[in-house]
C-alpha cells in the first residue's frame, strides 16, 4: 500500500475486484462482467489486461 500511496483497504478493495473480475471472464465478456460487479467496462478491460499480464 506504501508503494502506491493507496491505503491498505484500498488495496484489499482492488485485489478483490482483480479475482473477481479474473473468475468472471472465463464465462463473461467485459460489458456482462461490467453490470454484474457495477463497474465500468473501461475499468474491466484494465483488470482484464493486468489478468493478461500476469499469465504472460
Amino acid at each position: 500500500a506504501r508503494k502506491t500511496n493507496h491505503t491498505e483497504e484500498a488495496c484489499d478493495r482492488y485485489i478483490k475486484a482483480y479475482k473477481k473480475v479474473q473468475k468472471l471472464s472465463e464465462k463473461m465478456e467485459p460489458a456482462e462482467i461490467a453490470r454484474t460487479l457495477e463497474m465500468g467496462v473501461s475499468l474491466v478491460k484494465e483488470y482484464l489486461s493486468l489478468i493478461t499480464e500476469d499469465v504472460n
